[in-house]
């Protein structure tokens, strides 16, 4: 399966979006993210890899358990980690994102973690600039 680029951001943006300090696989599934889809497996595994979430308890995993041919699912308190808010708050920004989407579409996931961090970053110096004339290079 490949990262769908969207889907990834969603997600994230679900994360960010819940009402309280942490989520969990039912209110993703409230918020349009099925759980038993795989999809939903696929990009989750991601995140966890990239330690982009979390499980609160500080154990590992995000509550997904794998059988032979079967998936099982505990309801573990997740969050967004800081590196998952910075990467969430970079695809946020349109020029970013547009950037992402347009020019990255087969980039893999640290690829996407980095790329949208440095543009964040040009994107911010060039507002500074803009803001105060100062240039940083």
């Amino acid at each position: 399966m490949k990262i769908d680029h969207e889907y990834l951001k969603n997600l994230l943006i679900a994360f960010e979006d819940s009402e309280g300090v942490e989520t969990n696989i039912i209110e993703l599934k409230e918020a349009g993210f099925d759980h038993n889809d795989m999809k939903f497996i696929f990009h989750m595994r991601l995140l966890d890899d990239q330690n982009l979430v979390l499980r609160t308890d500080g154990e590992n995993g995000f509550g997904l358990y794998q059988g032979i041919d079967s998936y099982s699912w505990s309801v573990m308190p997740l969050r967004l980690t800081a590196q998952g808010h910075d990467f969430i708050a970079a695809l946020r920004q349109k020029e970013v994102w547009n950037t992402v989407r347009d020019n990255f579409k087969e980039a893999s996931i640290s690829t996407l973690i980095e790329v949208t961090k440095e543009l964040a970053k040009g994107f911010a110096m060039k507002k500074v600039k803009a803001l105060t004339g100062f240039d940083p290079d």
